[in-house]
């Protein structure tokens, strides 16, 4: 059974493989293009006065969103190692993994639209 101390060690330095991975997300084009919008859409949030729990189901929405753009891009980077040419089942792969972007952004939209005009 392992120590106390190399649980520790072993969950500090999960932490920081968890830490590199958000940092390189802000190297990718769409999450620097995603990360700009929470701050943009942010704005009237402030400016309506979100409640509390406007801010939180705020916050999901976009950290869903952010989310799944994390995974796409890994499910992507991994697709292009596997496979560098031109492959349908690669092509599709990478398709589902954007849809599931598209899918968390149309709910975070349909959620700020319900979000502004509750508050306007």
């Amino acid at each position: 059974m392992a120590s106390l101390e190399q649980f520790v060690r072993g969950r500090w330095k999960a932490l920081g493989y968890v830490f590199r991975g958000m940092t390189m997300m802000f190297r990718e084009h769409s999450f620097m293009v995603q990360s700009g919008l929470v701050v943009l859409t942010g704005i009237p949030g402030y400016f309506l006065h979100f409640s509390g729990v406007d801010w939180a189901l705020f916050a999901l929405a976009w950290g869903l969103i952010l989310t799944a753009e994390t995974l796409n891009t890994s499910i992507e980077r991994l697709a292009d190692r596997v496979e560098s040419g031109y492959d349908e089942a690669i092509r599709d792969v990478k398709d589902l993994a954007a849809g599931g972007v598209g899918w968390a952004a149309t709910t975070g939209l349909i959620l700020y639209i319900i979000l502004i005009i509750e508050n306007i």
